[in-house]
């Protein structure tokens, strides 16, 4: 994501998303679109050297190696599926042993953005040093949309390997045009590789289509000159993230009364339901229930509409009628103390704020107990299913002993150290976070806000990956925009739309669930 205006583009492309995949059922009739690029071989004499990284959040070098990724076992793993993720991990194991002492080909797209792709060319490089049996030919500059992906399935050419959103890749194993990866890999090692809010994006009930590159959310930033530990800890006894929505409003009236300015600047009124989404949880809701019906017309979600309401109309707290770009504006202009944002904005307020940034999880809800619990999405390494891609079985393994390693704690830690991006993996996530704790980035002040980031991802949800999402934004904007922004409707009333606006659509779309 982009910034805060991406809320309401999101709700345009899943629909878009769910007719294309709709189309992958009658790709048989249709003619697909070409490759998005041109294809690149990569080396299998690459080799492995120390490379210069320059983090995302620091102003200084920094040397990082990549070591290749080696497993000692003392026994043969079974040469037929599941396999465990050491086995695939063993290079020996995989060249001799599953490819049988033959070198085997895959095709990769990679949707990286640049500081990414200098992490993943240096674990590509070791990638191919460890394992002399599979050639690699990687297309790069593709996007993450499922369009390309599946115009190439329709012919038979989708590429072995594929990095995608977890949401998206949810729509294509929907569609039958992705491997079940918990059929081949042991789902056991998968979930203790992973932290367990990665893994549940790329499920798909209990189905595992993929494995996790890394998680992205939003936090609550706020300014350290209006809001800090030691306000908390004097008036609470707690710091700010550990602060819940009764405290809150105590800090908003302190704030608003001594320092003359906004408490909190969310544009509400101009949401399509991606941040609401939290609140929405942490009052106790949910989107679905377990048949997969919508779940909108409830007290959580009258609650939380309400509470927001309140913030902005009664209490005055929250910037009323601010859009997106406004929202930026107030918080790096020190006009506001707090904002919702993901990591993909990190970089406006470091620059704007400094050492006066801070992050933390969204507040606890003081009426449930509960936390306010952002979307968590992730992106990650998919494979193509045969009937997709062409694949022989061999391929299939070599494509698993790929995502395998990409996705390993030296893969994932190549990824912070470009790019800073948030790792999955537990191992590179916990040393990360004993990085953080024993104060290691530079600028320092960064130790801090990306432990609150970090923080966060216990408190999210699963950001769903069913067709039917796709409605749930239009639906949602429509509804609460009449409530909060036009006040024409009750909460009531627009808690009841919004849900019998997405079973409508479901309905015409085909798409409820069986009883």
């Amino acid at each position: 994501m982009k910034g805060l205006g991406r809320t309401a583009s999101i709700a345009i492309v899943v629909v878009v998303v769910i007719i294309i995949v709709a189309a992958a059922l009658y790709y048989a009739t249709m003619k697909p679109s070409p490759p998005p690029s041109t294809s690149t071989v990569v080396s299998t004499t690459t080799s492995l050297v120390t490379t210069t990284a320059t983090s995302l959040v620091t102003t200084t070098s920094t040397a990082t190696t990549t070591s290749v990724v080696t497993v000692t076992t003392t026994s043969t793993p079974p040469t037929t599926p599941p396999f465990s993720l050491s086995s695939l991990l063993d290079p020996n194991f995989v060249c001799n042993q599953l490819l049988g002492g033959n070198t085997v080909t895959i095709t990769v797209w990679d949707t990286y953005g640049p500081p990414e792709d200098q992490a993943f060319n240096v674990t590509l490089a070791s990638f191919t040093q460890a394992y002399p049996c599979i050639k690699v030919q990687v297309t790069h500059g593709v996007g993450i949309a499922t369009a390309n992906f599946v115009s190439a399935a329709k012919a038979g050419q989708a590429p072995n390997v594929y990095r995608d959103s977890s949401d998206d890749a949810g729509k294509l194993f929907a569609g039958g045009l992705l491997l079940n990866i918990s059929k081949y890999i042991n789902p056991a090692d998968i979930n203790a590789a992973y932290i367990p809010v990665a893994v549940k994006n790329f499920m798909l009930g209990s189905s595992i289509y993929g494995l996790p590159d890394n998680v992205n959310y939003i936090v609550m930033y706020y300014n350290k000159k209006f809001l800090n530990d030691a306000l908390t800890q004097k008036m609470f006894g707690v710091g700010v993230d550990q602060l819940n929505t009764n405290q809150l409003l105590q800090l908003c009236q302190y704030i608003n009364s001594t320092y003359k300015v906004w408490c909190v600047a969310y544009g509400a009124g101009q949401e399509w339901g991606y941040r609401f989404a939290a609140w929405f949880a942490g009052f106790g809701g949910r989107i679905f229930d377990e048949r997969g019906m919508p779940q909108l017309n409830s007290s959580a979600m009258v609650k939380a509409m309400e509470f927001w309401y309140n913030m902005t109309y009664v209490w005055n707290y929250n910037a009323p009628g601010v859009t997106p770009s406004l929202e930026q504006q107030l918080f790096t202009q020190n006009m506001t103390a707090i904002i919702f944002d993901g990591t993909w904005d990190l970089k406006i307020y470091q620059k704007a704020l400094g050492p006066n940034l801070g992050a933390a999880p969204l507040p606890t809800i003081s009426m449930t107990g509960m936390r306010a619990a952002p979307f968590i999405g992730s992106t990650g390494w998919v494979i193509a299913s045969p009937q997709a891609s062409g694949a022989s079985q061999q391929q299939i393994y070599a494509s698993l002993a790929f995502i395998a390693y990409v996705t390993s704690k030296d893969a994932e830690m190549n990824l912070w150290n470009f790019a800073g991006d948030l790792p999955a993996q537990k191992q590179a996530y916990d040393t990360v976070m004993t990085l953080l704790s024993s104060g290691g980035l530079q600028p320092a002040y960064m130790n801090d806000v990306y432990k609150g980031i970090l923080e966060q991802a216990q408190y999210g949800q699963k950001f769903p990956n069913v067709p039917q999402m796709g409605f749930y934004w239009p639906c949602f904007h429509q509804y609460f925009t009449l409530y909060f922004a036009n006040r024409t409707i009750s909460a009531a009333q627009a808690a009841q739309e919004m849900e019998s606006c997405m079973i409508s659509n479901m309905q015409q779309a085909g798409l409820m669930p069986s009883s």
